[in-house]
């Protein structure tokens, strides 16, 4: 990825927009630019979006800063369920749009911005016991190659 500095001056945005784009304060756009913090791992991964998005165009598509504004809600930086900590710390909010029940298993898909899916398979118990179906949301928590479902109790 180019330095945050030259991609923000190729996609034609004030640090303010940058800030808004990728969910944080104007004052941490500045401080990425002069090397003071870095982005976290899901900020890095709006920036890439952003940049292959606007594909050498001076300005992002209407379609990146869609997604953006989409992974920025979806996303949640919560490692603390109920007083117990949680190794994966990659966690993003969406509503189920398709559930496959077998005897065994259990396909689930959640969307989590438009166009933008995630599916893990789990337990048909899993499923019913979590009351999962079509329209509620839920959570994909993900751990290096797996991704866990979790609702609201």
């Amino acid at each position: 990825m180019q330095s945050i500095a030259r991609l923000r001056s190729l996609l034609g945005l004030t640090q303010p927009r940058l800030a808004r784009l990728t969910g944080v304060h104007p004052m941490t756009v500045s401080k990425w630019e002069r090397g003071v913090l870095r982005p976290n791992a899901p900020q890095r991964a709006i920036l890439r979006a952003l940049e292959a998005a606007a594909g050498g165009r001076p300005a992002p598509s209407p379609e990146a800063e869609e997604l953006a504004a989409w992974l920025n809600r979806a996303y949640m930086d919560v490692s603390e369920v109920k007083g117990m900590k949680l190794s994966a710390s990659n966690q993003l909010r969406g509503k189920v749009v398709g559930l496959t029940l077998g005897p065994v298993s259990a396909k689930v898909v959640l969307e989590i911005a438009p166009r933008v899916r995630i599916a893990s398979v789990i337990t048909s118990d899993s499923a019913r016991r979590l009351g999962l179906k079509v329209g509620k949301k839920a959570v994909a928590i993900i751990k290096a190659t797996e991704v866990i479902v979790g609702v609201d109790a």
